[in-house]
């Protein structure tokens, strides 16, 4: 049976982790943070002079970034934890705690609205469009992305991140938001060969591994250790053993990379394209407001 939209929010809420934009710990974590960074980098470049909302908005990092171009801008989350460190590291902006069914904002309020990486959490998302589209000034543009369930699912499948609730093909994706806006344009996120092969190499280890999980005892007793932990260890330890139960340090061995290091990669090394949806990385939902 599937948990009711309360549960789901209560538990994003309450266990969902911090996207840190200055650690990592693979490549695979690196990568992670290009992608969302670009997809931010293209609202920026979007939001000059505009009134913004990020919904969504983790612990505000890309919320920063808008900041430099927008008239004004506003982060919202559902994560107290979150809008904390986000507080604490952006104190100039304005951050408010939502309660994940309506947002505290005025009709026609905004000129462009992101929600990056946020659908996929939603488990009643026509109340979740239908708030965006009420706070959403007509004309104005809601910028949307999900990760992409042709490289990551089986059809039918459900997701393998415990935090997500369904997962999109692009098809699927246009479908279920062009009841909500007048016109929708889906784009995929691409890189260069190395980068590319990185995030999908992460998604088809995940994938083979949800294909085959291991027997129920030995499950068992990675849930049972993952408790004790939760109750035992502070959050950032607790965050890199969720990454490594699933998969993505990739014998990494927990360092930090250096800064050479990351430097091979930059934002530069991604493009977003309108064809070959089913191979991106990552797609993007361009939405225009009537």
């Amino acid at each position: 049976m599937s948990a009711s939209p309360h549960a789901v929010i209560e538990m994003q809420a309450n266990e969902h982790p911090l996207e840190y934009s200055d650690r990592f710990e693979s490549m695979e974590e690196y990568c992670l943070f290009l992608m969302h960074l670009r997809a931010y980098e293209e609202a920026a470049q979007r939001s000059q002079g505009l009134n913004v909302l990020d919904f969504g908005c983790n612990n505000g990092y890309g919320t920063n970034l808008i900041a430099g171009w927008a008239a004004s801008v506003f982060g919202c989350d559902v994560s107290e934890t979150a809008l904390a460190d986000a507080r604490r590291r952006f104190p100039t902006i304005e951050f408010c705690r939502i309660d994940g069914f309506s947002l505290p904002f005025a009709d026609d309020q905004f000129d462009l609205i992101t929600s990056f990486q946020v659908i996929e959490h939603i488990a009643d998302t026509a109340s979740y469009l239908a708030e965006i589209k009420r706070v959403l000034r007509p004309g104005g543009t809601a910028l949307l992305t999900t990760p992409n369930a042709a490289i990551r699912l089986d059809p039918g499948m459900r997701p393998w991140n415990r935090f997500h609730v369904r997962e999109y093909r692009a098809r699927e994706l246009h479908q279920v938001l062009q009841g909500a806006f007048v016109r929708v344009d889906i784009r995929g996120l691409f890189a260069v060969e190395e980068l590319y092969q990185i995030e999908y190499g992460r998604c088809q280890k995940a994938l083979a591994l949800h294909r085959n999980p291991p027997p129920r005892a030995r499950r068992g007793l990675a849930n049972r250790f993952a408790g004790v932990a939760k109750a035992m260890l502070p959050a950032t330890a607790v965050h890199a053993l969720r990454r490594v139960r699933g998969g993505s340090l990739s014998g990494a061995g927990g360092r930090v990379f250096d800064a050479p290091l990351l430097k091979r990669f930059s934002t530069r090394d991604l493009r977003y394209a309108s064809t070959d949806l089913d191979s991106a990385l990552d797609l993007m939902a361009i939405c225009a407001c009537g």
